[in-house]
């Protein structure tokens, strides 16, 4: 597996467009937790770069929050949601990454996420869809 590619399987699986996107994450899982970077995001779900690993399967709640010049945006506040771990992988440099599918979310959770797209995504972004 290439260190930018994400397991087939799960890929095609997807009905939402996953957008790059690199934002900071707070990781609550198990009584613990800890940060984490967005590696892409959408309405469904995400990809995260984590210095733990994830359990697949595991229910995770997540905190997105917008981080400008290296200093959290107050004026937005962060987005809670709860997911659970589909995947879960060692990449071929050793670093951790995990997708996470969002469980619950409202059309509010959605509409925070789709301002943060079009805000923040890649204007020439080639999205992995489903």
């Amino acid at each position: 597996m290439t260190p930018e590619s994400t397991p087939p399987p799960f890929h095609r699986r997807r009905q939402h467009t996953r957008i790059p996107l690199r934002m900071s994450a707070e990781v609550h899982v198990g009584g613990n937790s800890f940060t984490a970077t967005t590696r892409d995001l959408s309405e469904g779900g995400c990809g995260l770069e984590t210095k733990q690993a994830l359990t697949e399967n595991t229910e995770v709640t997540l905190g997105f929050f917008l981080v400008i010049d290296d200093v959290e945006e107050e004026r937005m506040a962060p987005l809670w949601v709860k997911g659970r771990v589909v995947w879960s992988v060692e990449q071929d440099d050793g670093r951790l990454t995990a997708g996470i599918r969002f469980e619950v979310i409202t059309e509010q959770q959605r509409a925070w996420i789709r301002h943060v797209i079009a805000h923040l995504g890649p204007v020439t972004a080639s999205p992995a869809s489903t």
